[in-house]
């Protein structure tokens, strides 16, 4: 009877399988429908900030001006116009 044995696995596969897919079809909708809302309240959010009067150059961050951009100065620079 090995061969009811495998049709009793096979359908019960079938069985978890089925199970597991549609869990994983209502966790990818809540997360498309959090996600639809996270974006309407950041949409939101925007209006809100770009109220009259306030730009959003205003709220930018300004950069760090110890923070060196391009190219390294100071020891090494001297080091290499050694040789």
């Amino acid at each position: 009877m090995p061969h009811n044995d495998f049709d009793e696995f096979a359908r019960g596969f079938r069985e978890r399988t089925a199970a597991r897919l549609l869990e994983f079809e209502k966790a990818m909708a809540k997360a498309q429908d959090d996600l639809e809302k996270s974006a309407q309240r950041a949409a939101q959010a925007q209006n809100t900030d770009t109220a009259p009067g306030r730009t959003p150059a205003s709220r930018s961050v300004q950069p760090n001006p110890r923070v060196s951009r391009g190219r390294p100065r100071g020891q090494v620079q001297s080091v290499l116009r050694r040789g």
